[in-house]
């Protein structure tokens, strides 16, 4: 056989034996098997080896002939043992050295006139194909058009051995497959670390009109569904008929540039939906996923037929796949959400990163968002002093809690105990004064009849009983006055210290009510403009929520040389 035919067989043979054992594909790999196939036809000058080392192949062929010892099991395993260091250099060299030169006396089996095997230790002529009764039959002749047809035939072999090589023997079947389910497949093997396009040929599933050009996939909905991104920039699906946007006809995946994708899950509660952008990374495309809980009920347009990656019904938002494009072009960046952890799917490449530069600067940045959550237990009351559009300021009273209505209550009943009281001791006083009087007046009577008795004793007109009774009752009715006086101090005395306590008690009620006011406001913690409050019922709490769009602050004066001065 000639150096081309033994070089395309020993490529086929590292192509489609070598590499499926695990031989690296590379280009030093397939020059040393090309290389040393050719190696053992140094023992003749004719050969192109033995022309470059003439020197050996002048003496080997003089002392043992063509295809004898370098072509023997015996040199080959000589060889085998002499090349072990290469063997820890590198596995895939030694493999490749080995395979080629083996494979040389191999095909020279098959010419007309064989090789001798077991040279020295028999000189017999080996041969493949055999046939007894016609040696030469199925055998190849040196040079002939036979061999030149071989060498294409092993020439084209390479051509599909080297794709199955490169790509395996999956990607070959899914390569001449074309169809949804190999590109689904394609799909989650390169988009690991690329970026996959497709070349695709399809219609669309309304209209049939045909789609024939080469678009970027963006994900996988199932294994026969595909996500794209159309001319018209907007996600699309395709697929098998009834289950797609686009059905395909045809399809191959590959790979376009080297991408990075990452993957976070970020805890949206109690935020604005805009709030999105400042997880957002402007270096790469973003893809939204996750079921978010909102605090009102919405109601989101959705094409059963074509792929919506925002839907939403009640108090649920679906996003897959949503850009946040997408979150503008619906309309529902102010809708709060109660809860929900969001995926955010990052691909980054040095074009994305210049795309995701260009689009921070194609639309606003979002205002910067203050939240003020608070809790209002059961029969909790709220006085709200500032309403949705009001501008405030930074430490500003908000809202107060009704909480120290109860003192104001305790407050006035006291009060009006404390009137009860001096109304009821003023009655009292009043009654008791005018039997003071009485008694007072009778006390005098009684105090002149005793003095007019005493008079009477003197010139003896009235007897010592007489006197004596007269005395006694005059006394008596002194007592009764004495008591009624004593009385009077202690009705004043008890109504004045029960008024004392019930006003203490007010005076602590007052302590504790302009506590409980001061506790009970709420303040805001930035200066800006409120842009809505929310007021939802929990476990029969109700958790309130003042958003506020924050003003940004102002840009502090600079000196000449750059360096920032303060404010006064």
């Amino acid at each position: 056989m000639t150096a081309p035919t033994h070089i395309t067989f020993a490529e086929f043979i590292y192509l489609l034996i070598l590499t499926t054992l695990g031989v690296s594909l590379n280009l030093v790999n397939a020059v040393v098997i090309a290389v040393s196939s050719l190696l053992p036809d140094i023992d003749t000058q004719s050969s192109i080896i033995g022309r470059t080392f003439p020197f050996i192949s002048v003496r080997l062929e003089r002392r043992f002939g063509h295809r004898t010892l370098t072509h023997s099991i015996p040199f080959i395993l000589g060889i085998a043992v002499l090349t072990l260091p290469l063997l820890l250099c590198s596995s895939s060299l030694y493999a490749c050295f080995i395979s080629g030169y083996a494979s040389h006396p191999f095909l020279d089996t098959m010419t007309v006139n064989g090789v001798r095997l077991f040279y020295p230790f028999s000189g017999a002529k080996c041969v493949f194909p055999f046939e007894v009764n016609n040696p030469h039959k199925y055998r190849i002749q040196t040079g002939s058009k036979g061999e030149k047809m071989l060498a294409a035939l092993f020439f084209v072999g390479c051509i599909p051995t080297s794709m199955i090589a490169y790509e395996g023997y999956e990607r070959f079947v899914r390569t001449a497959q074309q169809n949804i389910e190999a590109a689904v497949r394609d799909y989650n093997e390169f988009s690991k670390d690329h970026l996959v396009v497709a070349r695709v040929v399809a219609h669309n599933a309304i209209t049939k009109q045909p789609l024939s050009e080469t678009v970027e996939i963006i994900g996988a909905v199932n294994p026969h569904t595909l996500i794209f991104k159309g001319s018209d920039s907007r996600l699309h699906t395709m697929g098998k008929e009834f289950q797609a946007d686009f059905v395909v006809e045809n399809i191959l995946c590959s790979r376009g540039s080297a991408a990075l994708s990452t993957l976070r899950n970020i805890d949206l509660r109690d935020q604005l939906l805009s709030q999105v952008f400042t997880y957002l990374d402007s270096s790469g495309e973003n893809y939204l996923f996750g079921d978010l809980s909102t605090s009102e009920k919405i109601s989101l347009p959705e094409n059963i037929r074509m792929f919506t990656p925002i839907t939403g019904e009640g108090r649920i938002i679906k996003l897959n796949y949503a850009t946040y494009n997408d979150i503008r072009a619906f309309d529902i960046g102010h809708v709060f959400i109660t809860k929900g952890i969001l995926t955010i799917k990052s691909i980054f490449t040095s074009a994305a990163g210049k795309e995701g530069r260009a689009a921070v600067n194609a639309f606003p940045l979002p205002a910067t968002i203050a939240r003020i959550f608070f809790t209002l237990e059961a029969g909790e009351s709220i006085e709200f002093l500032k309403q949705r559009g009001d501008s405030i300021r930074q430490d500003e009273v908000l809202a107060r809690k009704g909480v120290e209505r109860s003192y104001e209550g305790q407050i006035r009943l006291n009060r009006d105990r404390i009137e009860a009281l001096l109304s009821q001791s003023r009655a009292d006083l009043s009654a008791l004064d005018l039997k003071i009087e009485n008694t007072r007046l009778s006390a005098g009577i009684d105090s002149a009849e005793y003095a007019h008795n005493v008079e009477l004793s003197k010139s003896h007109f009235a007897s010592e009983e007489i006197l004596e009774s007269s005395r006694l009752k005059w006394e008596k009715e002194l007592l009764v006055y004495k008591s009624l006086i004593a009385s009077r101090v202690a009705i004043q005395r008890k109504s004045a210290i029960e008024v004392r306590k019930l006003e203490l008690q007010n005076a602590q009620l007052n302590a504790k009510a302009r506590s409980a006011a001061i506790k009970s406001e709420i303040r805001s913690s930035a200066e800006g403009l409120i842009i809505d409050i929310r007021e939802v019922p929990h476990n029969e709490k109700t958790e309130i929520t003042i958003i506020i769009n924050v003003l940004p602050l102002p840009k502090l004066p600079t000196h000449p040389s750059g360096i920032s001065s303060r404010l006064p």
